[in-house]
């Protein structure tokens, strides 16, 4: 199952149309939630209801069914979210009611279709497509998800289609990410952190400080201002996740294992680094290379993280006060000197090694066991 976004470009009938479509579903999401509050029914009876909904409300009949039932379907994942977390003893809230400015997205499992550069949208038309990259030849599109965002309106295609594996790659790789460099390989070389929020920081001071003058909530002043304020951070988040498939794509072509740290990264994140974590997005980057790595036919495994950073890749002694400092390590016994990112990455990838490969230490005892 892969995903592939693209730009939509919609005349301005057709944006209103998206809009009053956008509306409907909002409107249907709220009438759910609110019979739901009052008696005990299920998705499916809820779907049911729907064809009586359209006979009540006649605006529905212009809303292709399947779109309506996936609101249906939003809301109660809404709810299996929220007992979740209760049965979790997460603190959770309750699903809320939308706002206009809460709902952005259309879901179809029917009713789209990519022709060309075109996306035929029941009760819409054909909207003309910005086609940054071809569909396979052989994708099934299963789902088709439009979203209105700061940027203009962007159609999300699910589809089915057979893997292309890469060129079979001997080649291994250990991976130790951080802050100071994004991430560290075990060959010596480094991936730099571009830090994008940080960097982005002045400009972002000067979008909220517009926002925070414009003291009137409900004027056009301040919505232009919140406008200004939601393209900077998506332009943070773009190029983030721009930097991340890049750098994913090139060890993935690269190498043909590539080792990572299973880091708690959730947890990682609650402690006084938690800004400079989030702006990096580990979860996300090996999120990337999971999915990068299977469909090209490579493989990513996940090692234990416990004292990759104290344990000499030499020598193998482990002592808290080898790492002398974020960057520097120095083993106490054997005296062997290096960066220290560089080498917890080459603990990853000798752990690994060490758990899936024979050392052959004891080959030639066997053999005489063996005769």
């Amino acid at each position: 199952m892969l995903t592939y976004k693209y730009k939509l470009e919609p005349n301005k009938k057709q944006k209103q149309l998206l809009l009053q479509q956008l509306d409907l579903c909002r409107s249907l999401y709220n009438m759910l939630l609110e019979q739901k509050q009052y008696q005990r029914i299920g998705q499916f009876e809820q779907m049911r209801q729907l064809t009586e909904l359209k006979q009540v409300f006649p605006e529905y009949k212009n809303a292709h069914a399947h779109m309506l039932q996936n609101v249906v379907k939003r809301l109660d994942k809404a709810f299996q979210g929220f007992f979740r977390r209760i049965k979790a003893g997460v603190k959770a809230g309750y699903p809320r009611f939308k706002s206009k400015d809460r709902f952005n997205s259309l879901n179809f499992s029917d009713g789209c279709k990519l022709e060309g550069n075109q996306l035929s949208v029941s009760k819409v038309g054909n909207i003309k497509v910005r086609l940054s990259r071809k569909l396979p030849a052989d994708a099934a599109v299963k789902t088709c998800s439009i979203k209105r965002t700061v940027n203009g309106w962007f159609a999300t295609l699910t589809f089915e289609s057979l893997s292309v594996p890469l060129p079979v790659s001997t080649k291994k790789i250990g991976v130790d990410v951080g802050i100071t460099q994004f991430a560290a390989l075990s060959n010596g070389k480094f991936i730099s952190n571009p830090r994008f929020y940080q960097n982005a920081q002045a400009e972002l001071r000067r979008a909220q400080r517009r926002v925070a003058r414009r003291a009137n909530k409900k004027s056009n002043r301040r919505r232009k201002a919140v406008v200004l304020l939601q393209k900077v951070h998506a332009r943070i988040a773009n190029r983030r996740m721009n930097f991340l498939h890049e750098e994913s794509t090139k060890l993935v072509r690269k190498y043909g294992t590539i080792v990572v740290e299973a880091l708690n990264v959730s947890g990682m994140s609650r402690g006084r680094l938690a800004k400079q974590i989030l702006d990096c997005s580990w979860s996300e980057f090996f999120r990337m290379l999971s999915y990068k790595a299977e469909n090209a036919g490579r493989i990513k495994p996940e090692e234990p993280p416990q004292y990759t950073s104290q344990k000499c890749a030499e020598c193998d002694f482990i002592h808290r006060d080898n790492r002398k400092s974020q960057a520097e390590f120095e083993c106490l016994s054997c005296g062997h000197k290096d960066n220290a990112d560089t080498n917890g990455a080459r603990n990853i990838l000798a752990n690994y090694l060490a758990r899936t490969e024979p050392s052959g230490v004891n080959a030639s005892e066997v053999m005489l066991c063996v005769v």
